[in-house]
């Protein structure tokens, strides 16, 4: 299992490929990454400068022997309902998007590309019939997306369990459901298994990642380590925290060892606060990636 970070603490603060590559190597010690939308200009996977940015990204990353795992949806899409959308053309829109991300993927040699994948509006979740129809599309557009990922050279595909019960893959059942309905797509979409979500939607301190770590997934769950506590989705760092209450470091890693997912990679993916000190954010994040070392080793 390797321990690496999500790129999107670097947002609005460096934005430069090299200046990320230097803090995720150099500062940081870690050598995969997972580099966040939220990075691109605009955040817009379709446009020339985004492949530019890919490309540079990709170019730092390899001098400085750093891997480039995935491409992540990122913040900015996660305020969108996506390929759920209750308008048609804003579906069509969204899968042009995400075939956009995916020939990103492709020019970064990453392996994996996902995440978001979309929310049920609550007119559409409260009505069986058109949840149903909706969720019927979702997984004929996830086909789709397969198929384009294939041409790529794409190893899978990302779905996140998200922390509302109207987004997809946040209910452990209708997760395991839908990763095996897509198992023998073109290229598998697999579990992007956000450790703070299910404990954010937790009522009380119960071990909410335990049903998780249980589960029987086709393929080994990619894992996003951030910490929660019930009832706030808080993507904070592990670097002082309470380690009774919310998500434990310790029990993640003795869970990672029971579940048997030795192929899983493992990404930190905190969100510093916009008005954190900025001299304070690496440090903060240093201490987290020594808690995580520690617990692995």
């Amino acid at each position: 299992m390797a321990l690496g970070i999500n790129t999107c603490f670097a947002v609005k603060r460096w934005t430069r490929p090299g200046d990320i590559i230097r803090i995720v190597s150099d500062e940081l010690g870690v050598r995969s990454c997972q580099l966040s939308v939220d990075n691109l200009p605009l955040a817009d996977p379709r446009s020339a400068e985004s492949r530019e940015y890919v490309r540079r990204f990709a170019a730092a990353s390899d001098t400085a022997g750093v891997e480039l795992d995935s491409i992540f949806t990122g913040l900015a899409a996660y305020s969108t309902s996506l390929l759920l959308d209750d308008d048609e053309a804003a579906r069509d829109a969204a899968e042009a998007w995400y075939e956009s991300l995916i020939v990103l993927g492709g020019i970064a040699g990453a392996r994996s590309v996902g995440g978001h994948i979309g929310a049920l509006s609550m007119p559409t979740a409260s009505d069986p019939d058109r949840r149903e129809r909706a969720m019927d599309e979702l997984h004929e557009r996830m086909q789709r997306l397969s198929l384009r990922a294939a041409t790529e050279g794409l190893c899978t595909l990302l779905f996140e369990n998200m922390a509302v019960e109207r987004e997809p893959g946040s209910v452990l059942d209708t997760a395991v459901r839908l990763e095996a309905s897509l198992a023998t797509a073109s290229v598998p979409w697999q579990l992007c298994f956000d450790v703070g979500h299910p404990v954010a939607m937790a009522q009380n301190d119960v071990d909410a990642l335990a049903p998780w770590f249980g589960a029987a997934w086709i393929t080994d769950p990619m894992l996003q380590l951030q910490f929660s506590r019930p009832g706030a989705d808080m993507h904070a760092g592990f670097d002082d925290v309470d380690s009774d209450v919310g998500v434990s470091p310790m029990r993640v890693a003795e869970a990672l060892v029971e579940a048997e997912w030795p192929s899983s990679s493992l990404f930190i993916e905190v969100m510093p606060a916009p008005e954190m000190r900025d001299d304070a954010v690496v440090p903060m994040l240093r201490r987290t990636v020594d808690v995580w070392t520690k617990v692995l080793a």
